[in-house]
């Protein structure tokens, strides 16, 4: 009986760690869609003279991001390549400074400085993309 609980709780154990990667993958793959969707509500607002919509996707990304601010990026990070979790936090950093940045420059009514904000946050996101994704 004991024998039969310790490799039925065996079994269990080893089929939860196969089950995160795809768990871990699946989690990454909606937080860059989320990502995404607030880029392109800031996008978006910034074509239609909509502070508001941009604010909002400011925000978003910011609620976004927090998965590659922490230890949790590791599970998904390529181990080959040498300094990735790094590089992402770093670049994650740079586009909450970025995100912030628009939000004043909308507070002080500097839409040309508020898209540029969002200019550089995109080459944040491209950045983090060539190198880890290698595109």
């Amino acid at each position: 009986m004991k024998k039969s609980l310790l490799v039925l709780i065996s079994l269990l154990f080893i089929s939860n760690l196969q089950a995160n990667p795809a768990e871990d993958k699946a989690q990454l793959k909606a937080n860059m869609r989320a990502m995404l969707q607030s880029m392109e509500m800031i996008q978006k607002g910034g074509f239609y003279a909509k502070p508001e919509m941009m604010k909002e996707g400011v925000l978003n990304l910011k609620d976004a991001i927090k998965l590659l601010d922490n230890d949790h990026a590791k599970k998904y990070l390529p181990q080959e390549e040498k300094y990735a979790e790094k590089f992402a936090a770093k670049r994650a950093k740079m586009i909450i400074m970025y995100a912030e940045d628009i939000t004043t420059s909308l507070n002080e009514e500097n839409m040309d400085d508020a898209l540029e904000d969002y200019s550089q946050i995109l080459r944040q996101c491209s950045s983090c993309h060539l190198r880890i994704r290698k595109w």
